[in-house]
């Protein structure tokens, strides 16, 4: 019996049959299965783009090689490793945006972030684990999570260019290619995953106070990430993209401290109702609105505030799916 796949996000553009393209997707095809040897479970991201090509990508991911070599055998599709189905937490260690600055001198970007709370961390140590150079000059180090310990992404709560992955995330994959170039395997880096430090898992788990000078993204990154969604896809798709962007753009313009909260309410729902119809990634929506509401100033002197919030309003979205022409 022939397996369909689900409607995707963004329909992919149908490639020239090249030996350029082939042997793109012979090479996406080979380390989607070695991803799924070492017990990872992977998923179709849009040719040459980050986002996922299946809905509900993090049930579909899968370690079934006929499943894998069909998918990456139709098209050179890019590499998403599910973290939660993985059993993974990947610190994605970003570089920062025109004009974005730590307000420390030492601390220039993800990677000297993560030193940063190591060195103020007694006994810490940065474990040598699978390292991913991505193509804007950043890294991901992909953990092990420990055995029955929840973990959840976070959205810069860590510091200054630093995300975590893991339940309900997905880091793109070795091979993977996005404007010509690939994330690559770090030269000298361990080709499988380590378990995430406890002292790590602390932080994620506990998320602490960000820092307070200059750690918020400013309204114009939040806009200018936000923008390019609304340029691909279906109508619907980006007629989705420019909901989320303008609520979005709407909370991080917000200063006063009176209704911040609700205001990070209101558009959780809304983004909420997107994901349910299927039309915005859950992963993507939660953490542009988290870079929202840090813009705007929320979390921080209560890091938890922003989640709690984001939280209940986009499962109160979850349970009233909206799609074009319904009531919001």
């Amino acid at each position: 019996m022939r397996v369909r796949d689900g409607l995707a996000p963004v329909p992919h553009r149908r490639e020239n049959n090249t030996a350029a393209t082939r042997a793109l997707r012979t090479k996406l095809l080979a380390s989607a299965l070695r991803y799924a040897e070492r017990g990872m479970y992977v998923h179709p991201l849009l040719v040459g783009a980050k986002e996922p090509r299946w809905l509900n990508w993090e049930t579909r991911a899968t370690r079934d090689p006929e499943v894998i070599e069909r998918t990456w055998g139709r098209a050179p599709f890019n590499i998403g490793i599910a973290c939660g189905p993985s059993g993974l937490v990947a610190l994605d260690l970003d570089v920062p945006h025109e004009g974005e600055v730590s307000g420390s001198p030492e601390i220039v970007d993800g990677m000297t972030m993560l030193d940063s709370l190591a060195a103020r961390t007694p006994g810490a140590r940065i474990t040598p684990t699978m390292a991913v150079r991505t193509p804007s000059g950043g890294r991901h180090l992909v953990y092990r999570a420990p055995a029955g310990t929840a973990v959840r992404n976070t959205a810069r709560t860590l510091g200054f260019c630093l995300d975590t992955r893991a339940a309900g995330g997905y880091v793109v994959g070795i091979g993977s290619e996005v404007d010509g170039a690939s994330y690559v395997l770090e030269q000298g880096s361990p080709t499988d995953p380590a378990v995430l430090p406890e002292w790590l898992l602390t932080l994620v788990t506990t998320a602490p106070t960000p820092p307070k000078a200059g750690g918020a993204p400013r309204r114009a990154d939040v806009v200018a990430r936000l923008r390019e969604m609304t340029r691909q896809g279906t109508r619907e798709q980006r007629w989705a993209a420019g909901i989320l962007r303008s609520e979005c753009d709407e909370l991080a313009a917000m200063k006063q401290a009176g209704g911040r909260n609700n205001r990070l309410n209101l558009a959780a729902y809304r983004a909420g109702q997107l994901v349910a119809a299927g039309l915005v990634d859950q992963a993507v929506a939660e953490e542009h609105l988290t870079e929202a509401a840090q813009a705007a100033g929320l979390g921080v002197d209560t890091p938890r505030e922003i989640e709690k919030t984001l939280r209940s309003g986009m499962s109160a979205g979850l349970a009233r799916p909206r799609r074009m022409g319904g009531a919001a």
